[in-house]
């Protein structure tokens, strides 16, 4: 006699290695639980079972769902009255089976505890509900079966409520099918578990869904093929896991689409194309489970739904969707007018497409469910040809939640939702007032819509993104101030994450570029907004307390220059024309070094010196410095007599005031002078000076000046007493003025502002300078400017240790220093 168990393990190895070929799919798991079935069927003959008795397969095997390591679900019912020959029958069919190694799930019950079990626990019910008959009596086990359907009939809607609940938490549990980067694809949120879910209530219900209006034609289409591929990616999961699993890990995933078919193509790797068709199936089974859950609340059955035969247009489309509430538009008329619309590919944005479009989007959750709808009904990208390759996209990094195109629709709701003022941090009243900075609500969310629209797998996404952005918007007829905006929210959405987390934000160049980026507070705070609605769109990770404190600081910092008018329009567009001009001047010069000059020199330096003289200052700044070297470069200055003179030093404290007294005693008398530190600690000091005793200044006292600024440099000199010497021998100002100090911490977030007022004289400069240097703080910024018989100094100042000068007795000993140095020395 043959053994079935022999024989079925030499089956299911063939059947194993065709699999290997090959993944078949539904074919290949209804084969599967026939080879089962046949086993125990014999093995239930030959157990010699009571007449009252029977064997079913439940669940996924009753679903004839057998994969290569699933379990054997299997009832064995009984009415009760012979205990001892049913345990005999369990002894004798289970314990072979247990082992040969298969993996059982069995329950032993009676008709009336089978509905009792049902009625306690729903993944019994649902178990029963997928019941199948294999041996003994055909009639008894219906009946069983019958009993514990009619429960579920009995009360759809709540049977109903129960499987959707289930849903949701199956969906805290495992995640989501439809997006996550490893889905559980039996259990997860769109996975074969929910569509299992479909087949329980229409045999609840005892007739097809469709019958009852609660699934429409094309939605049958859709959970029939999702099966099918879903099905087959399980398969290929367990026989290259070699186990069960039903998780698609990252370690699987290539292997898993060579087993399926799936080859790399342009701009698409054969993984990422398999994980793009896991996500499109999933997506379907999901929103389609949510819409039937819909309409068997809504009294699907009863009146089912009605369908309207006017043909949608464009505009059409647009107005239908955007009405009611998230109920509607799981309707099955609307759905069907909707993929039956005749519209161009793509669209013909008109004013009223336009306006329509704009309406739902303003719409947040509302409009993304929309836009969802349009997604499904294949026809969103005729309106927005390029999410074509963004749909169900999948983002390679543990940050991102979900795929590109439903990242884009989650920071479009986000937004709209701070726009009316919501998700707003109430501890904080920075975002409220943001969002008051917002004049063009449109151009915003349109932004957010679109931010990541370059993820097309063609490389940065950031440029390729602004220009198909700007190509969409065109083609939708936005235009003006709607169109920029949007446009550079696209190009600029990463500036200030990136910048927050990545750049020393005490660095005021830095600040200063930002914003001149960003031009306009308008544009601050739209950026601000839609680095929150992505992080939140993104994933927990991405907006922690300390980003978002980063993010903040920098929006507040850029912000005060606007405020402060630092940076405006019309002053970022004439910093952006400087630099290009001097670009055109460094033509011939090495790109890369160009562009570190352009990177390495504050904002402020190319405001406040013509193009011309920075592209002249670029040899003497370019090259790389030594500790102790000095460069120096003079040539005519802009008046009569004047030259112009430019010091590049490794900055340090007291080099100011080492210039300083080396041109003091050099007899060189300081007209204006302007002090810049490169971000890499050099300084580059510009001084316009003449000769305190002559017109001409001969090259012996140029040479008399570089001579005594190495030596002090280097720490071969001091220069306080040579300057105090070369001073007594000249009388003091003839019409003496008052010495006023202002200490001003207000004018900058980075510098503590002190203004020193003094009538001028020989060595004024080296005095107050050494006076900062004597008070520890270093001059990062200096506008010197001397006039009739007077000199106005301004110096950005921090301490040695890069804060600001902010307490009390501090800012009372800078303003006692300055008020007795000069008047002591002069």
């Amino acid at each position: 006699m043959t053994d079935p168990i022999a024989t079925l393990q030499a089956e299911l190895a063939v059947l194993d290695r065709a699999y290997s070929s090959g993944s078949h799919g539904l074919w290949s798991a209804r084969k599967r639980a026939a080879l089962v079935d046949a086993c125990l069927q014999a093995l239930f003959d030959g157990a010699d079972p009571p007449p009252r008795a029977a064997l079913a397969a439940l669940g996924g095997y009753g679903r004839e769902r057998q994969f290569p390591f699933s379990d054997i679900d299997l009832l064995i019912l009984h009415d009760g009255s012979d205990p001892d020959a049913i345990a005999a029958l369990t002894d004798r069919l289970l314990y072979p089976l247990w082992d040969a190694g298969f993996e059982l799930g069995q329950a032993v019950r009676t008709p009336a505890e089978c509905v009792e079990s049902a009625s306690e626990r729903l993944d019994v019910f649902t178990a029963m509900l997928d019941g199948r008959f294999l041996a003994g009596d055909a009639v008894f086990l219906a009946t069983a079966l019958e009993s514990v359907r009619a429960l579920a009939a009995a009360d759809l809607s709540g049977f109903a409520s129960r499987l959707q609940v289930a849903a949701s938490q199956r969906f805290e549990r495992y995640g989501s099918a439809a997006h996550g980067l490893e889905p559980d694809l039996k259990e997860g949120s769109g996975g074969l578990r929910d569509i299992a879910s479909f087949g329980w209530l229409e045999r609840a219900l005892g007739t097809p869904l469709e019958d009852a209006s609660l699934l429409r034609p094309p939605e049958r289409g859709l959970i029939e093929d999702a099966e099918e591929f879903l099905t087959r990616a399980r398969s290929a999961i367990q026989l290259a896991a070699g186990k069960r699993r039903d998780r698609l890990t990252s370690d699987l995933q290539s292997d898993v689409a060579g087993h399926m078919g799936f080859t790399d193509q342009p701009r698409l790797s054969a993984p990422d194309g398999l994980m793009r068709s896991v996500f499109e199936h999933a997506r379907d089974v999901a929103h389609i489970r949510d819409e039937v859950f819909i309409r068997v609340a809504r009294g699907g059955v009863e009146g089912g739904a009605t369908s309207a035969t006017e043909r949608l247009d464009a505009e059409g489309i647009l107005a239908a969707l955007d009405v009611g509430d998230a109920a509607d538009l799981a309707e099955p008329g609307l759905l069907d007018r909707v993929e039956s619309a005749d519209l161009p590919d793509p669209v013909v944005w008109t004013d009223g497409v336009r306006a329509r479009f704009l309406a739902l989007i303003r719409a947040g959750d509302r409009g993304a469910a929309a836009l969802d709808t349009l997604d499904r009904a294949g026809v969103l990208k005729r309106y927005l040809p390029a999410w074509s390759d963004v749909r169900c996209r999948p983002q390679r990094d543990p940050y991102h939640r979900f795929t590109v195109d439903a990242h884009l629709t989650h920071a479009l709701a986000g937004m709209a939702r701070m726009l009316r003022g919501e998700d707003l941090d109430t501890d904080d009243p920075f975002e409220a007032g943001l969002v008051e900075l917002i004049h063009d609500g449109d151009a915003v969310l349109l932004g957010a819509l679109l931010h990541d629209i370059g993820k097309n797998g063609s490389g940065n996404h950031v440029p390729a993104g602004a220009e198909i952005a700007m190509d969409l918007l065109q083609r939708m007829g936005v235009t003006g101030r709607t169109r920029d905006l949007a446009g550079f929210m696209v190009a600029e959405h990463l500036l200030l994450p990136d910048t927050a987390t990545r750049r020393d934000l005490s660095d005021e160049n830095l600040v200063l570029g930002v914003a001149a980026r960003i031009a306009t507070p308008d544009r601050l705070a739209a950026l601000y907004l839609l680095a929150k609605a992505d992080a939140l769109a993104t994933g927990p990770a991405a907006w922690t307390p300390w980003r978002r404190s980063l993010v903040r600081e920098l929006a507040v910092r850029v912000l005060r220059v606007f405020e402060r008018g630092q940076m405006g329009t019309e002053i970022a567009e004439r910093l952006a024309d400087r630099l290009a001009r001097v670009r055109e001047l460094l033509a011939g010069e090495p790109e890369a070094a160009v562009e570190q000059f352009l990177a390495r020199m504050p904002r402020g330096y190319f405001l406040a010196v013509e193009p011309g003289q920075a592209a002249r200052h670029f040899s003497t700044i370019t090259p790389e410095i030594g500790v102790h070297e000095v460069r120096t470069v003079s040539r005519p200055g802009t008046r009569e007599g004047s030259y112009e003179l430019l010091v590049v030093a490794a900055d340090h404290p007291g080099l100011l005031s080492q210039i300083a007294g080396s041109l003091a005693l050099a007899g060189l008398s300081v007209l204006s002078a302007q002090v810049f530190t490169a971000s890499d600690h050099v300084a580059a000091d510009l001084f316009e000076v003449q000769g305190s005793f002559g017109a001409t200044i001969e090259e012996d006292r140029w040479r008399s000046f570089r001579r005594t600024l190495r030596r002090a440099v280097e720490g071969r000199t001091t220069l306080a007493h040579q300057v105090a010497e070369k001073r007594a021998h000249y009388p003091p100002p003839s019409s003496p003025s008052p010495v006023t100090v202002k200490v001003d911490n207000d004018a900058s977030d980075f510098y503590t502002v002190v203004e020193v007022g003094a009538p001028d004289r020989i060595g004024l400069l080296f005095d107050i300078t050494q006076t900062l240097a004597d008070l520890e703080l270093d001059v990062h910024v200096a506008k010197v400017a001397t006039y009739t018989g007077r000199v106005i100094d301004a110096f950005y100042v921090r301490h040695v240790d890069g804060t600001k000068v902010k307490e009390p007795d501090q800012v009372a000993k800078i303003e006692s220093a300055f008020r007795m140095a000069p008047a002591q020395q002069g």
